[in-house]
């Protein structure tokens, strides 16, 4: 009970105090950088820990994978240093609910220190479920990609084979899914926006791939910067023949997903199976 309770007064303890120093100094940061991160009650007191104890430049070699995701996920720019910021925030954020709600408990249950183990487990392992999802969150990201782009590709090669710029056609396919949110086109309306402001369409075509971050959007500019100049059939023919190759993509990816989701069916059916069982099998043993 002693040991619980020193443990709650700690952890709580803690989230106060950091509270306290924080103020509202980090409200503007917050509200400038929220994007969709969680747990944004508990953003102040972890970015003051973070100041605090230097977190970002203590880690800085072990966040900079997750600052290159964030980077991408994000489409971050400019904002990459805050966006890592927030992240980290979140993620200590969780960590500091997990102790302090797990010491609560842990009083509330007459001193149980189950909770405190637990809450310390959870504490370890957030970091890692956490960078895990934002990895998730990557992979998906970058299969919408591919799953939308031989459909663009091809409606482009379409559009240059009618006798249009490439520039021309890009934004005329951009327009038609301006309200759409996918991460192609968000990239996308990004790019012609530079485009219509006069800026280098080479320029515009390989920032675009990098904020993308996906090997076929690469293949894709590339082929367009090499091709755009000569125009007509030339584009054309590169972009179908480039647009074949990115459907069977789509089509091995598509056969992923469903995989996939076939293998998430497969523990509710067994779930199903032994409910259905047991209502079976009851009365018949009821009757030995």
């Amino acid at each position: 009970m002693v040991i619980s309770a020193i443990f709650c007064c700690l952890s709580v303890g803690l989230v106060l105090i950091f509270f306290i120093l924080a103020g509202s100094q980090y409200k503007l940061f917050i509200e400038e950088n929220k994007a969709d991160f969680q747990f944004l009650f508990l953003a102040p007191a972890s970015l003051c820990l973070i100041d605090r104890f230097k977190l970002m430049e203590r880690l800085s070699s072990k966040i900079a994978n997750v600052q290159q995701r964030v980077a991408i996920l994000y489409s971050a720019g400019k904002k990459v240093p805050q966006y890592t910021k927030m992240f980290i925030a979140q993620i200590v954020s969780v960590i500091m609910l997990c102790l302090a709600g797990g010491s609560i408990f842990a009083v509330l249950n007459g001193g149980d220190k189950r909770f405190v183990v637990f809450a310390i487990v959870l504490a370890i392992l957030i970091p890692i479920v956490s960078i895990k999802k934002l990895e998730e969150k990557m992979d998906k990201r970058k299969q919408d990609i591919i799953m939308e782009l031989p459909e663009f590709a091809s409606k482009i090669a379409l559009l240059v084979n009618a006798g249009e710029t490439v520039q021309q056609a890009i934004v005329r396919c951009t327009m038609m899914k301006a309200d759409v949110k996918h991460p192609l086109y968000t990239e996308l309306t990004d790019a012609v926006t530079k485009i219509k402001n006069g800026d280098s369409f080479n320029g515009v075509m390989e920032d675009f791939s990098k904020r993308c971050g996906v090997q076929e959007v690469s293949v894709f500019t590339t082929t367009v910067l090499l091709n755009y100049k000569r125009g007509g059939n030339q584009l054309a023919l590169s972009l179908r023949e480039l647009s074949r190759d990115l459907w069977e993509k789509r089509k091995a990816i598509s056969r992923k997903r469903g995989e996939e989701a076939s293998s998430k069916l497969i523990f509710p059916m067994v779930l199903i199976f032994i409910a259905v069982l047991i209502i079976v099998a009851y009365p018949a043993l009821r009757i030995f």
